[in-house]
């Protein structure tokens, strides 16, 4: 499931712009265009509300860098439901993190690459 997200989520060319909502629409516009079924902001439990649930998948959409360590923790919210096998972190920039989250793959994917710019 992971790669049909990220192969999906590839085709995005899109020029930094807007909020995060619409960096969410478009990611959604992505996902139905891959053939990607997904619910959106599904509530996982207290405090833990993830933008798109794809199966078992959750994928979190940033459009600015996040501070890592409040990233982390929010990740590690998500991890910690039976419903998510892995994490798919979605930003406009480059972001460091571990390759596991909570025991989870968590996977990157920064769209800047996808622009041909290295931020």
């Amino acid at each position: 499931m992971e790669k049909r997200l990220i192969s999906a989520i590839s085709t995005l060319r899109l020029a930094p712009q807007g909020d995060e909502f619409a960096l969410q629409d478009e990611v959604a516009k992505a996902l139905t265009k891959g053939g990607v079924e997904y619910r959106r902001e599904v509530r996982l439990g207290p405090a833990a509300r993830v933008d798109f649930l794809c199966g078992n998948v959750a994928l979190e959409v940033k459009r600015v860098r996040p501070a890592r360590a409040a990233l982390l923790r929010q990740l590690a919210r998500y991890a910690a439901f039976d419903e998510v096998a892995s994490l798919i972190v979605v930003s406009e920039k480059s972001l460091r993190l571990p390759p596991t989250v909570g025991g989870k793959p968590l996977h990157v994917l920064a769209l800047s690459k996808l622009w041909g710019v290295a931020i």
